[in-house]
């Protein structure tokens, strides 16, 4: 039975999250019904942790791998009801592809390096009690948030300017403090802070004026990033810039002009720094130079070519020869174990997470809780682009984390913060659909009482 399973087990993992990946969808496409889909879903999500870790049990008979997956499970089956049951409204659904993906990523961790396993879990639960307030602190301060952009900007500048001065260096570039003994990532917390200042912003007025401030106001943040040679965050900060005044001012040609502008600002950082150079030329030709700047790109593509389809197995890959596997070629690593199929699963995921808050954000009125909600979806699907574009040689390597999967404290938490937020515009939307339906049937109730009165007149 053992043996069995090991040997399996990979094909129902890919299958029981694909059936996951179509409740999803299904999800997508109807807005009743979807605590029934959750459900299914939840049944889903057991099953796939469940028969990863059985044969990760079996392959390495320790006891602590049992301990790790029990509140794996936990946290990732209690969490959706426990937000449901404290916020009516909030989308069940939105939960289990953040757990999904979290599970994942501490599945391959756990492959990886128990101990980062360990504490990435760990980090994620104190994230997931902290984000648990957040739905109420937005419904209570949204009026407060609005008004306060100009403020986030300042802390943002503020921060982002430390970072810059008194940083620790980290493969060249600046990227993390240290405060209590606890070393942190500033620029993923700021992210927060920044989406919420453009949508504020813009909120009421998306004129040429109101535009140009809010990109004085980027442009530092995106200027600071590249003085600490943080450029793969500069890329994300400036592409929400430019899909936040796009979507703000329903004009198609912010885009267009945001992506002439992002083509010049490459071209003058491939000039300026001799790093993007040699990313630029692993990415290009990484064969001609694998025992130096290509071997990381070129040892991530052999990791994936050697998973196939449903992977070689959980604890049968040789993820260890990529440098950073743990962080910039997670996803290399899902490939080679678990397969193309697994890893196109979670890119799913990760989608249909995307598509169920764009769709959320089409459905508000409110211009600061639409922007607020895009600008969200917009940083969360473009950060998974760069890293998975990156890791399989689509587009050149730019170092930042694959979001909920990537070892890293400072970007699991400020993901899961981020989409609490967006939990936060769930539940209001549901309290206004509460408060037109009650209205409603109030003013039906009215023209009932008012039709039987005018029969007992005549």
């Amino acid at each position: 039975m053992a043996h069995f399973m090991v040997i399996y087990s990979k094909y129902f993992i890919t299958l029981f999250l694909f059936l996951f990946l179509a409740c999803g969808v299904w999800a997508l496409c109807q807005r009743r019904g979807q605590d029934m889909i959750a459900n299914v879903q939840s049944v889903f999500l057991f099953l796939t942790l469940l028969f990863a870790y059985l044969t990760v049990l079996i392959r390495t008979g320790r006891r602590e791998y049992l301990i790790l997956y029990a509140f794996l499970q936990l946290l990732t089956l209690a969490l959706p009801v426990l937000a449901s049951l404290l916020y009516p409204g909030v989308s069940r659904v939105v939960c289990n592809h953040m757990c999904m993906l979290l599970g994942a990523g501490v599945l391959i961790l756990t492959r990886l390096n128990f101990d980062r396993a360990t504490r990435q879990l760990a980090i994620a639960a104190v994230a997931c009690v902290a984000g648990l307030f957040l739905p109420w602190f937005f419904k209570r301060y949204r009026k407060l948030l609005r008004s306060a952009g100009w403020g986030f900007m300042a802390v943002g500048i503020l921060v982002l300017g430390a970072v810059t001065i008194w940083g620790q260096v980290t493969r060249g570039s600046k990227l993390s403090v240290s405060l209590f003994g606890f070393a942190f990532q500033p620029s993923e917390f700021i992210k927060i802070l920044y989406v919420l200042f453009l949508a504020s912003v813009l909120d009421k007025d998306s004129g040429i004026l109101r535009i140009f401030l809010a990109g004085l106001g980027a442009a530092a943040h995106v200027l600071l990033l590249v003085v600490s040679r943080d450029l793969g965050s500069a890329l994300i900060y400036f592409v929400v810039y430019v899909a936040m005044i796009t979507i703000a001012a329903h004009q198609p040609l912010y885009l267009l002009l945001g992506t002439l502008a992002g083509g010049i600002a490459s071209v003058g950082a491939y000039r300026l720094f001799s790093h993007v150079q040699v990313r630029f030329q692993a990415w290009k030709d990484p064969w001609s130079v694998i025992d130096n700047q290509g071997y990381q790109i070129t040892q991530s593509l052999f990791a994936m070519s050697r998973g196939g389809l449903f992977g070689l197995g959980i604890g049968k890959g040789t993820p260890s020869d990529i440098p950073y596997v743990d962080t910039d070629f997670i996803f290399s690593a899902v490939v080679e174990e678990m397969g193309l199929l697994f890893g196109m699963g979670v890119i799913g995921a990760g989608i249909v997470l995307f598509l169920l808050v764009i769709q959320l954000a089409g459905s508000i009125k409110d211009g600061f809780v639409r922007n607020l909600t895009a600008g969200y979806a917009v940083l969360f699907l473009f950060q998974t682009f760069l890293t998975v574009g990156g890791g399989s040689k689509f587009i050149p390597l730019t170092g930042v984390t694959l979001p909920f999967i990537s070892y890293g404290g400072s970007s699991v938490t400020a993901t899961i913060l981020m989409f609490f937020l967006v939990q936060g515009v769930f539940v209001l939307r549901h309290d206004e659909e509460m408060k037109l339906e009650k209205q409603r049937k109030k003013k039906a109730k009215q023209e009932k009482e008012s039709g039987r009165k005018e029969q007992e007149l005549v």
